[in-house]
């Protein structure tokens, strides 16, 4: 790529960087004064919302729901289980003494320390709204408040706030992100708008604007984000990276800075007023085009096959499910609110605050009912499980967690090895096998699978499903050679009557399997080691695809409205899944196929569709 100046000039003229860039233009006072983007003027606005007796109107509020909070979080859950937050509902904190930068005996200076002597109560907070930690300074103002207070029987409680729920180094402090704040400052302006002066009003709304920049994905934004940098990278590395010289010692941009010595000093304070002027709009394309993380986890998904609608390329914590997950909504239930992929458990990768990448496997908010029987099933798979997470009202839960060192975040190979480290760790199939298993005891009404299951776990999957087991099945069941196909984790077969149906239904609109018939069946086996059965009908011209689906509701089969619209290509008809317990043992294999193919449901479709034969083409 050529990084010339000329393509500044097209950058300017773009209709979609324009729209963006008054999107990050719209006037707020806090920006003037560059509140934005300094943590010490986050801590002061922090430190005025939490002193109940400064003239925001809140009183008590923010940090009575500043308490609550830190009981809420799931990261917190052990450190919450003995501490008796019922008593500061109602309690007072008007003496609560508010204190910024205070000196530790080491010459450092802790962010926030909120001292309630009424409730003998001290809140340490570190925030940390842009920058990382330095080495032993968590331990260092711990060490300095409990020095100072406990001997006066104080309870402190030490917090590491940050813009991304990071986890501090010391684990003695309590975790909280600026979602809570600005989640609770929301709360406050709904409800208490009316008691509320206009000025203490427009400040709180200004300021949770700024918040809502740096934490709410707005998908648009990102979407006309990434079209720009597409369409105008070279201008957008250009402008940035002139201005940065911190990336220089990363490869990937080196081809910038070579080409950069050639610009003059003129070019230079052209390109400095250009950049000063369109700052946030140009950082944050940079931000979202060459997200690293974003990058590496499209390529995953694709080397892994992950389809599109079970993963989310979030730039942060890009996120996916198993595919085969699915099939749990009806067991488990749906999700409340807006909860990642709207799926009851979720998968994801997140970049830690000591530079390493960490996958996480969480049970989310799914009704309490069907939330309580999962997480005891999972239990009985042996999988570890917080008493309090049991509770009514507990919303997250995590059931895996797993880091692994990354030696370059510029390089995204070196990113995508990482999370196929993570994914193919043979602890997280085994948490697979454990999540399968813990659903099936649901739905058999049982507390649990043998001792000879479980021990099972020790033996993970070798990827492949055994072909002689299928060679045994299509023997069994008269399938032609030349009707079938084994391809890996797939074992993909046609029935004659398919073949015979396509001199009335025609073939497939585009390419389809290896076959392009009428229908199609496969058996697939899973990353948590279940053997699948499907049997889908194939992208026909839509008035044939219709015409077929006509004839199967005919015949009582119910089909969704959205597989009848021109533009749908597939129709899932039949699924169901069964644990194998030894994939090594093909006499197992070959009965599980045979009994997930005489399943009452595939034969009764599978009648119909010979039917259809009959009706369109006389006599099988």
């Amino acid at each position: 790529m050529t990084y010339s100046l000329d393509s500044i000039a097209q950058l300017d003229h773009s209709k979609d960087f324009a729209r963006l860039h008054q999107k990050f233009h719209q006037f707020n006072p806090l920006k003037v004064l560059r509140v934005d983007q300094f943590e010490i003027r986050h801590s002061n606005v922090l430190a005025w919302l939490l002193d109940p007796n400064e003239n925001h109107q809140l009183g008590s509020f923010f940090i009575k729901k500043l308490l609550s909070r830190l009981i809420m979080r799931p990261e917190n859950e052990e450190k919450a289980e003995g501490w008796n937050f019922l008593s500061y509902i109602y309690a007072s904190f008007s003496d609560a003494e508010v204190y910024r930068e205070v000196k530790t005996e080491t010459n450092r200076y802790i962010d926030l320390l909120i001292i309630v002597p009424s409730q003998k109560l001290v809140l340490l907070i570190e925030n940390k709204f842009h920058a990382g930690e330095s080495l032993g300074q968590l331990e260092d103002y711990l060490s300095y408040a409990r020095k100072c207070f406990e001997k006066d029987g104080y309870t402190i409680l030490p917090v590491f706030l940050t813009l991304a729920s990071d986890a501090p180094s010391f684990q003695d402090y309590w975790v909280l992100d600026y979602y809570d704040v600005l989640e609770i400052i929301q709360s406050h302006i709904e409800f208490n708008r009316e008691a509320m002066s206009d000025n203490v009003y427009d400040f709180l709304v200004y300021y949770t604007a700024i918040l809502q920049e740096q934490l709410v994905q707005d998908e648009e934004a990102n979407e006309l984000a990434l079209e720009v940098y597409q369409a105008n990278q070279a201008a957008i590395d250009l402008l940035f990276l002139s201005q940065h010289e911190e990336y220089r010692k990363q490869p990937r941009y080196r081809k910038v800075f070579e080409q950069m010595t050639e610009i003059t000093d003129e070019q230079k304070v052209a390109l400095r007023k250009i950049y000063e002027k369109k700052k946030q709009t140009i950082d944050f394309i940079f931000k979202i085009g060459s997200n690293v993380l974003r990058e590496a986890f499209l390529s995953f998904v694709q080397l892994e096959n992950i389809p599109k609608e079970v993963y989310r390329a979030h730039i942060r914590v890009p996120n996916f499910i198993l595919p085969e997950w699915q099939d749990f909504a009806e067991t488990i239930g749906e999700p409340e609110g807006e909860y990642w992929l709207g799926h009851g458990l979720i998968i994801w990768f997140e970049r830690t605050w000591d530079d390493r990448l960490k996958m996480n496997v969480e049970v989310g908010p799914i009704p309490f009912e069907k939330r309580l029987k999962l997480l005891n099933a999972l239990e009985n798979q042996g999988v570890s499980i917080r008493p309090s997470a049991k509770q009514e009202g507990k919303k997250y839960t995590k059931i895996y967690t797993q880091t692994t060192e990354i030696s370059d975040w510029a390089h995204k190979q070196v990113i995508i090895e990482g999370m196929g480290r993570l994914y193919h760790n043979s602890d997280l199939h085994s948490l697979f096998k454990k999540v399968a298993l813990a659903v099936a005891s649901i739905e058999e009404s049982s507390e649990g699978v043998s001792e000879e299951s479980a021990s099972y776990y020790e033996h993970f999957p070798k990827g492949k499903i055994p072909a002689d087991a299928f060679l045994k099945f299509a023997k069994s069941q008269g399938i032609p050679m030349d009707h079938y196909r084994i391809q890996n984790r797939i074992a993909s077969f046609l029935l004659p009557v398919f073949r015979k149906l396509e001199k009335s239904f025609g073939g497939t609109r585009h390419k389809w399997w290896w076959h392009d018939s009428t229908f199609t069946y496969w058996f697939e086996r899973l990353n948590d080691d279940r053997l699948k059965l499907t049997l889908e009908l194939g992208p026909l011209y839509p008035e044939k695809r219709l015409a077929i689906i006509h004839e199967l509701e005919a015949q009582g089969l119910t089909i969704s409205d959205k597989s009848k619209q021109p533009s749908s290509r597939y129709t899932r008809l039949f699924s169901k899944s069964i644990f194998i317990m030894n994939w090594e043992d093909e006499e197992e294999i070959y009965r599980e196929m045979e009994e997930l193919f005489n399943d009452q449901k595939n034969q009764m479709i599978l009648q119909m569709i010979e039917t259809i034969q009959y009706n369109y083409g006389g006599v099988i």
